[in-house]
């Protein structure tokens, strides 16, 4: 239900990312948990493979986490795990059942990413997964989904006139911003370029213009001299509002007219040519435009909103123990 997915993409995502259970190490009882939802552990091992996977994220992107900020990850990632047993729990209460075709067609899109079988196992072995492990996730998952679905989205409804005051109250936000479809061809210059090679990339530049104004397309000179990877298609950089260039660029395209191309335009980058192909001007959208996208954004907070109130409930009625280093470990809630 694409309305569900929309409304709880983030939640589910984390979800989702929940690895398997591993066997309790005997020797290690007391710590081998990370939480007990109503009398079911939630493993340790799990936590901290899902806290790799999050630090892996951040190094990936060239960002080390401190301590401080790992221990706060790491309550969050705990309270969504002890979220979704919760919400498992009652699925199972309520015999909410899962269609496992429906199982199995999610495992099959997830195979079809890989070139073949041996990659797809490679793959599932580096999270943590067997394949009836990841069956066993998806099923739970899916469970979960529908629970939301019947217990809260399905007692929401929005009516026209609550959409209708919410239009007029943003209009804003359904503005289209004016646009220009472009092509430029790219001299790159160092902002510390000295006065020799400043003459050299003017000289390229003037080259490229040369040819452009005896007759040559824009693209083919684009493709031979630009050094911008759009010269690979011919130096198109397709439709674009303001604020997505830089400023130089920016005011010499949205001042052109489509077939017009632009003299040398200078900036941190380089030297410029643009030519625009196409314009679309700013334009608002109307109510009947917009109503079911506005519809299903104003019920997805609502379901959010209600997710929210369920989960409180869950938890109230429950007997969950955390055991966190560095938190209390006490109940949560009273026995449900």
């Amino acid at each position: 239900m694409r309305l569900i997915a929309n409304a709880l993409i983030l939640f589910i995502l984390v979800l989702s990312l929940t690895l398997p259970a591993f066997a309790a190490d005997p020797e290690n009882a007391e710590t081998d948990y990370v939480a007990i939802v109503n009398g079911t552990k939630i493993p340790r091992q799990s936590l901290e493979q899902k806290l790799n996977f999050v630090k892996q994220r951040y190094a990936s992107q060239g960002q080390q986490l401190g301590e401080e900020q790992l221990n706060a990850i790491k309550k969050d990632i705990a309270q969504r795990m002890v979220e979704k047993e919760l919400l498992y729990q009652k699925s199972r209460e309520l015999s909410i059942d899962v269609d496992k075709d429906k199982v199995e067609d999610q495992i099959n899109e997830f195979r079809k990413k890989f070139d073949d079988e041996e990659a797809y196992q490679k793959q599932l072995s580096g999270m943590g997964y067997t394949e009836a492990l990841l069956r066993s996730e998806i099923t739970e998952n899916m469970a979960i989904q529908k629970l939301i679905e019947e217990e809260i989205a399905s007692k929401i409804s929005i009516s026209d006139d609550e959409l209708k005051s919410y239009y007029e109250d943003n209009t804003k936000q359904f503005e289209t911003p004016a646009k220009v479809k472009a092509r430029h061809i790219l001299i790159k210059m160092d902002s510390e370029a000295d006065e020799t090679e400043k003459q050299a990339a003017k000289k390229k530049i003037k080259a490229a213009q040369k040819r452009i104004k005896s007759g040559e397309a824009f693209s083919q000179v684009a493709e031979d001299t630009s050094e911008c990877p759009s010269s690979k298609k011919g130096g198109d950089l397709g439709f674009f509002s303001k604020g997505r260039m830089v400023k130089g660029f920016e005011e010499a395209a949205f001042s052109l007219e489509p077939g017009e191309v632009s003299d040398i335009v200078e900036t941190r980058f380089g030297y410029h040519l643009i030519k625009v192909e196409d314009k679309k001007p700013a334009d608002q959208k109307s109510f009947d435009e917009v109503k079911a996208d506005l519809g299903e954004q104003m019920k997805n907070e609502k379901v959010k909103e209600g997710l929210d109130s369920y989960m409180e409930s869950l938890k109230k009625g429950a007997k969950i123990q955390m055991n966190l280093p560095k938190a209390a470990e006490s109940d949560s809630g009273s026995e449900g």
